[in-house]
């Protein structure tokens, strides 16, 4: 009976002290336009060409209108690294192309 006890006080234990897991990975796929994608402070983020018969420009925009960031895409699937895109700045995406943009938070 003390044994019985014991293994569900350790069961209830073990099941209230797990934490789910939280994503620390977003991505979603853009087509052409003009994007806010962030309402973080800062995020580093990374992009990728996902229409292999298509090309894109990707544009990175400051608060100012000054361009931080300029690629163009014209092979599918090879991951570029934005760098760190703030809250205030903007993204462009041009051309026919789609651009699948990963955020790490």
């Amino acid at each position: 009976m003390k044994l019985r006890t014991f293994l569900i006080a350790l069961l209830i234990l073990i099941v209230s002290t797990i934490h789910s897991a939280k994503a620390i990975f977003e991505s979603n796929t853009y087509k052409e336009g003009v994007y806010d994608i962030t309402d973080t402070q800062q995020v580093k983020a990374t992009a990728m060409l996902t229409t292999p018969d298509e090309i894109a420009s990707l544009i990175i925009f400051d608060p100012n209108g000054n361009e931080i960031f300029y690629k163009k895409f014209d092979t599918a699937n090879e991951s570029v690294n934005l760098g760190t895109i703030l809250d205030d700045d903007r993204i462009a995406i041009v051309g026919k192309g789609e651009i699948a943009i990963t955020i790490q938070q």
